[in-house]
């Protein structure tokens, strides 16, 4: 293939935090904050280079080292394309082992093992050897899905790389059809893989959010041998969001484990507002899943279930200064997401702010301390764009490794080669 940049965007959940653990139903949707990859064809056709610039990684390995022959009996296929699996296979992970020894810290042996795990199982011995980079736009750790959303853009460029997808055709603002997701779910179950790389015993939903874009309703069934429901909201009408991030750093397990808590010791109180949680998010997925979005329920909705979650014992004091300037300034609605405990918050803005107000706002919350991104909720989810796209001097300003590598911050990799930027990326 000629060279070519994937995308994929990051994720909030919008409603059903916590309720999920119980079983009940949670939104999940995209933000335009999203990861970038580039992939170029080596020089060395022997040579494999993953250089991801954000956590200052750089590996290398060569083509002939992967253990082709002995990979061949544990990778599955169906219809001579690979096959996921439920679990990761740990003969393959025993196998790529010696490819790992010489990567020292903790984050860089998971990306180079989710890479691996991705490239053994959807590439070959044929494929020549590619220089893979990747940058991210959004913070990482912060629970906006930064994991997925770099895992659906190798699980896409692999695919491609090893000839089991097509390459994209929908436009930006093309609607798409169930007929239309055979690509986008191969790319769906291959980066779920990559999440269990990175995470063990994923969800499913931020990758599937990364993977088709809009939102999704998602909702773990609890008891064996109950499978997880996953509902594609996909083409949700993107709005307008200002994302928050309080850096204040905050444990989920421990915040789950206090609703927990709470649940066992008043039990009547708290599965009264879990189940109230419940019924929120099927009004808000009705409301999400008709084309005329009716945006100011949508946003009394966000503010009930911040009020839930207050309840619920999962806020922090950061949380409420944001929301108390965001509700002072008028901005919209605003409520914490994820977990709680620190982490972010989300504002669904008012359909007339205007720049001045939002600017005021952001200044506000900055000069207290927190980090503010002016983003979008909803759009596409995985694209690509192909060099053959593009004249020919977008093409060596935008396709050069040095230059992309070095580009400083989030503001300037969306100007350079930003999916809302560039009308040639094509999305599955």
């Amino acid at each position: 293939m000629p060279e070519f940049y994937v995308s994929a965007p990051g994720k909030v959940i919008l409603f059903g935090e916590h309720s999920a653990v119980y079983g009940k139903p949670a939104i999940a949707a995209a933000l335009s904050l999203r990861a970038y990859l580039l992939v170029k064809p080596n020089v060395n056709t022997d040579e494999i280079v993953l250089e991801f610039p954000d956590i200052d990684l750089k590996q290398k390995w060569k083509v002939q080292d992967i253990p082709w022959e002995s990979l061949a009996q544990y990778i599955r296929h169906n219809n001579d394309a690979p096959a996921t699996s439920d679990e990761l296979v740990p003969e393959i992970m025993d196998l790529l082992s010696d490819l790992l020894t010489d990567c020292n810290l903790s984050l860089h042996y998971i990306a180079c093992r989710c890479f691996l795990y991705l490239y053994s199982n959807l590439c070959s011995e044929n494929v020549a050897g590619h220089h893979f980079c990747i940058r991210s736009t959004l913070p990482i750790g912060a629970g906006l899905g930064s994991s997925a959303s770099t895992a659906v853009c190798l699980a896409a460029a692999l695919s491609a790389l090893g000839g089991h997808i097509k390459a994209p055709v929908h436009k930006a603002d093309d609607k798409v059809t169930l007929k239309d997701m055979k690509e986008s779910d191969f790319i769906d179950a291959w980066s779920l893989m990559g999440e269990k790389c990175f995470h063990g015993n994923p969800s499913g939903i931020d990758n599937a959010v990364a993977t088709h874009g809009g939102a999704v309703l998602y909702q773990r069934m609890t008891g064996p041998g109950n499978p997880s429901v996953r509902t594609n909201i996909r083409n949700f009408s993107a709005i307008k969001l200002l994302l928050c991030n309080s850096k204040v750093p905050r444990s989920t397990a421990e915040l789950v484990a206090s609703v927990a808590t709470q649940n066992r010791k008043f039990p009547k109180v708290s599965n009264a507002m879990l189940d109230a949680m419940d019924h929120l998010v099927t009004d808000a997925y009705l409301i999400m899943s008709t084309p005329f979005l009716d945006r100011s329920a949508l946003l009394e909705l966000v503010n009930i279930n911040h009020g839930l979650l207050v309840a619920l014992g999962v806020s922090h004091p950061s949380l409420e200064s944001i929301k108390l300037i965001s509700d002072t300034q008028k901005l919209g609605a605003t409520k914490l997401t994820g977990a709680g405990g620190g982490g972010c918050t989300i504002t669904l803005l008012r359909d007339d702010i205007s720049d001045e107000e939002l600017n005021n706002a952001k200044l506000e919350l900055e000069n207290r301390g927190f980090e503010t991104f002016s983003t979008m909720l909803g759009g596409k989810g995985v694209g690509m764009l192909l060099a053959q796209d593009l004249s020919a001097d977008q093409r060596e300003s935008k396709f050069s490794f040095e230059s992309f590598a070095a580009l400083p911050n989030r503001e300037e990799i969306e100007l350079s080669i930003g999916a809302s930027i560039l009308e040639q990326w094509r999305y599955w």
